[in-house]
């Protein structure tokens, strides 16, 4: 300690020095409290107030987020806790969550010891823009249980990416649950018209316009821009594509099984360019042999390089209605790494037994060369199996069709009795945006038994995959489902990454890791690597440089947010879509629900496309709707049905279903607004 500053502490002249407390705490093995501080420093008892008031603005200005220095004090539970969060998600009311930032020392405190703690987060001030997926803030948190905080924004950390709607001088959020508006300056607005879709600055500068509100060209560029989303690859990285060239046809490389004498098939949705799994099946006695083959993108994608750079950064593919954001240029994800029909492909093979209980019996994993013979959709998959469409090939039949559909079986009712979480069919309307023509086509997409036996077999593949990385003490990234079960009011988390072998509850599985899907997700990749070096024989060469337990930790944190952006940008763009496809027809009625409501009107989401829209508490008096309150047969007039009275009897009430004609497009925010047809039991 510096003479002056003991001199100074000791005279009792001025408060103690930030500087020395932050040293000795440091420096100490176990935590202090502000007593022990106290005497450390050479002051009298009646000082403790003042370094109490010390240390609390020290916690307020983020000294205490300092690696050396958290969980250095004990004793002080109202002392503020700060930390930056990174929104991951939003509750059922639209209320944010997220998880503590992968740099933040507490963060990594937390997921070393097998977790990412949930952070439940107070919305951001009515004028500030809406919090979406990937946005990161500084907060003040408060435990609120087990690995759960509460937290209350204190500033944004990263420039604002506001994007709304131009209307007069200013413009507003799309989100109907923000009021958020930036006043545009004058020399920026000449060119706009109303309703038109604009990103600006802070300060209401206008960065760029992308359309009008009803052009769904506009929406899905400003739906990229929102979100953050790269719109081209570094030179450096289209420059290692181009030197790259598909497997040769002539020997096989050493230390790569041969299967190409296997009938492989993709199975994938009817816009999918980039195809990372094949499968068959066979039936051995009373069980089934299931081979998945996976792309090998590890073989082109090597560690640190700019590809493996640039993949990282992005995280996860991002797929939309007029295409997609890919992690890995479209030389490797639509070409090299993908397994079209009838070319040579590097994959990473599964070979699993099953017996007639679904339950596994052998696994092996080999590195190897496919060449698929066919690429299917799930809907020619599932119209071979009922005969409305005709084999593509001899070897693919009717029995291999039956076998396919059968192991799935075995593997579903496994899953049924360990108590598998079950979702239900969701987004059964296909969505498509043509580039070229701006068409905006919805089209219904009826549930397929074929997607869910592609699933199976996946799981299947990755949980496999996840036993070796365990048993074999690899790094690797491990998926995490703590809770399987929605509580009320509280949201139903997701499956995280975590560097140690987890549960997931989910699933009902001991253990599990992405292993399935290479050219979408970075986990897959950093997965591949090592379950390559796995299974390699004993003195082969590393196939990777293994992680170091710090990045692995940050890598996790990283990924479980470009997961939950990819999510939510994927989710936001199609309903915004399917709102302006809802627009193009008001003379059909539709069956919704109300699931909340706004001083304006009730909130409706209707049961098929899941759109929610508003429901004006006033509608114009020449209108008239059907109520069960006139015996499901009088008409009822406008004016008295949509009085306070009745709307408080009917529409405020949570879950009563209701029809509805679509009115138009509010010119507000990104939402339909609906008139009354009538209210059902």
């Amino acid at each position: 300690m510096r003479t002056d500053t003991a001199t100074s502490l000791s005279s009792g002249i001025g408060p103690p020095d930030r500087d020395v407390l932050a040293q000795i705490l440091r420096e100490t093995s176990v935590p202090l409290t502000a007593g022990q501080l106290l005497r450390r420093l050479g002051l009298p008892p009646d000082r403790k107030k003042q370094v109490r008031a010390v240390l609390h603005a020290m916690a307020l200005d983020g000294v205490f987020r300092e690696d050396a220095l958290l969980g250095k004090l004990r004793g002080e539970p109202d002392l503020p806790l700060l930390a930056e969060i990174v929104i991951t998600g939003h509750d059922r009311h639209g209320a944010p969550f997220g998880r503590i930032a992968a740099d933040e020392a507490l963060g990594r405190r937390a997921m070393a010891k097998g977790g990412q703690p949930i952070v439940f987060v107070h919305p951001p001030l009515s004028d500030e823009p809406p919090l979406v997926a990937g946005a990161r803030v500084l907060t003040r948190l408060r435990s609120v249980g087990a690995s759960r905080y509460e937290a209350r924004i204190l500033k944004r950390q990263e420039p604002v990416c506001f994007v709304g709607i131009f209307g007069g001088d200013e413009v507003r959020a799309c989100d109907p649950q923000s009021t958020c508006r930036r006043t545009v300056p004058a020399e920026d607005r000449p060119g706009l018209k109303a309703g038109d879709l604009v990103q600006t600055d802070d300060d209401g500068r206008i960065r760029r316009c992308f359309g009008k509100l009803d052009d769904p060209l506009a929406v899905a560029d400003m739906g990229r821009a929102e979100y953050g989303l790269p719109e081209a690859f570094p030179s450096d990285v289209l420059s290692e594509a181009l030197r790259l060239t598909a497997p040769d046809t002539g020997p096989l490389p050493a230390g790569r099984k041969d299967f190409r004498s296997i009938p492989f098939v993709t199975v994938d949705g009817p816009d999918a360019r980039d195809f990372d799994d094949a499968i068959w099946a066979e039936r051995e006695g009373e069980g089934f042999r299931l081979l998945v083959a996976i792309a090998d993108v590890s073989h082109y994608v090597t560690p640190h390089s700019a590809f493996d750079e640039e993949a990282r950064r992005r995280g996860h593919s991002v797929y939309f209605p007029d295409g997609v954001v890919p992690m890995l240029p479209p030389r490797l994800s639509e070409d090299l790494c993908s397994l079209r029909p009838d070319e040579e492909r590097f994959c990473v093979v599964f070979d699993i037994r099953f017996n007639a209980e679904g339950l596994p019996t052998n696994t092996h994993i080999d590195h190897g060369v496919i060449r698929s013979r066919a690429r299917l959709t799930y809907e020619q998959l599932e119209a071979m199996r009922e005969g409305t469409q005709p084999f593509l090939h001899d070897d693919l039949g009717r029995a291999w069709i039956d076998t396919l559909y059968a192991a799935h079986e075995a593997l579903r009712a496994a899953r049924i009795r360990r108590g598998c979480l079950q979702v239900a069919d969701r987004d059964l309307l296909r969505v498509e945006l043509d580039r070229q023509t701006g068409r905006l086509d919805v089209s219904d997409s009826r549930p397929l038994e074929s997607r869910h036996l592609v699933e199976s077999f996946m799981i299947a593949a990755c949980h496999a995959g996840a036993q070796v990385l365990r048993d074999k003490g690899k790094a690797a990234l491990f998926r995490s489902h703590a809770d399987a079960r929605a509580v009320a009011d509280v949201p139903r988390l997701p499956a995280v990454y975590t560097a140690e072998p987890a549960r997931h509850a989910g699933l009902q599985l001991d253990v599990y890791a992405h292993l399935t899907s290479p050219i979408r997700r970075y986990a897959d990749l950093t997965n591949h690597r090592m379950l390559l070096e796995a299974i390699a024989p004993e003195g082969s060469p590393a196939q990777a440089t293994s992680p170091d337990d710090g990045d692995l930790l940050a890598l996790a944190a990283h990924l479980t947010v470009t997961e939950a952006r990819a999510a939510e940008a994927s989710t936001t763009m199609r309903q915004r879509l399917l709102t302006l496809w809802l627009c193009q027809d008001q003379e059909r009625i539709w069956t919704g629900h109300v699931t909340g409501a706004t001083p304006d009107g009730a909130l409706v989401t209707l049961t098929e496309t899941q759109a929610t829209g508003l429901l004006p508490f006033r509608e114009n008096t020449d209108r008239k709707m059907l109520s069960d309150s006139c015996g499901g047969s009088e008409a009822c007039s406008g004016a008295a049905a949509s009085s306070p009275e009745a709307w408080a009897l009917f529409s405020l009430r949570k879950g009563v279903v209701v029809r509805v004609r679509i009115a138009g497009l509010s010119r507000d925010v990104f939402q339909c607004i609906f008139h009354c047809a009538g209210f059902s039991a």
